[in-house]
């Protein structure tokens, strides 16, 4: 999945949050972090340092993989 904003973020950690069944209160005490963090993540309101937002993926078994942009056609006012 490519991720180029926050909200696109926060659709990949709650889909695999709730893949694995978990509330945001089970993400938040496994990546040792709030619930209103993950709240957060989750709605695209990103606030959160980067550590916590790779404990949040290594919570879910999600690695961070970075990449040449891919051509595209999009309106940059989308992100």
């Amino acid at each position: 999945m490519i991720i180029r904003n926050e909200k696109q973020l926060g659709v990949l950690i709650r889909t695999a949050r709730r893949k694995k069944g978990w509330r945001q209160i089970n993400l938040a005490r496994k990546a040792s972090t709030t619930q209103k963090v993950i709240s957060n993540l989750e709605t695209g309101a990103f606030s959160s340092r980067l550590d916590t937002f790779l404990k949040v993926l290594a919570a879910l078994d999600l690695d961070l993989t970075v990449t040449d942009r891919q051509p595209a056609t999009f309106t940059a006012s989308a992100y």
